[in-house]
């Protein structure tokens, strides 16, 4: 007697990799993502995050702009600084008189200082490009770790601030989220 020929080997769902997509739940139902999981087809209701009105942001963004006018004017200021230094230093390699190893030490220094505070400017231009930024997407003055208002005082003082005085002088959110600048010793 012969031996019949096998069948070929049926998949089934149990066999196949799960990848979610395209399979089979019995009786040849696709399953979707919003189906698979009733609990993620209800979204919560999202929250209110407080914000400042635009009237204040507005106000805020006159503040912004004459720090960054401000601060450009320091960069040109330190640039030509720089170029001057660069100069000076080009002019005694071609004098027929050697300077002194410390005025060459001094003037290294403070080219190095010079490069030093350029970068400062720049990183804080940088924070109020930022802060504009955070102004057109209406969340200026919320802080990144309590979501609160930071203090009208403090984001005029340090515009670029992303956290209330309360966390940062505390590292700890505010108790009735009211953001208050105080000294680290009162309460």
């Amino acid at each position: 007697m012969t031996n019949p020929k096998p069948l070929p080997k049926t998949t089934t769902v149990q066999d196949k990799p799960a990848s979610g997509v395209g399979q089979t739940a019995g009786a040849g139902s696709i399953l979707s993502p919003k189906l698979s999981n009733p609990i993620m087809a209800k979204k919560a209701p999202a929250k209110k995050l407080p914000r400042y009105s635009d009237a204040d942001l507005k106000a805020f963004r006159v503040n912004i702009d004459r720090a960054k006018v401000d601060a450009l004017e320091e960069l040109r200021m330190l640039r030509e600084r720089l170029e001057d230094l660069t100069n000076s230093e080009a002019n005694e390699d071609a004098s027929i008189y050697s300077m002194h190893m410390a005025e060459q030490g001094s003037e290294a220094a403070e080219k190095e200082k010079t490069y030093a505070q350029i970068q400062r400017v720049q990183d804080y231009i940088r924070k109020l490009d930022e802060a504009l930024m955070r102004i057109d997407d209406k969340t200026y003055g919320v802080c990144h770790m309590c979501g609160i208002l930071i203090a009208r005082e403090r984001l005029l003082a340090v515009p670029i601030t992303t956290q209330s005085a309360s966390y940062k002088i505390r590292k700890r959110c505010p108790d009735d989220g009211i953001d208050r600048i105080l000294a680290k010793g009162s309460n």
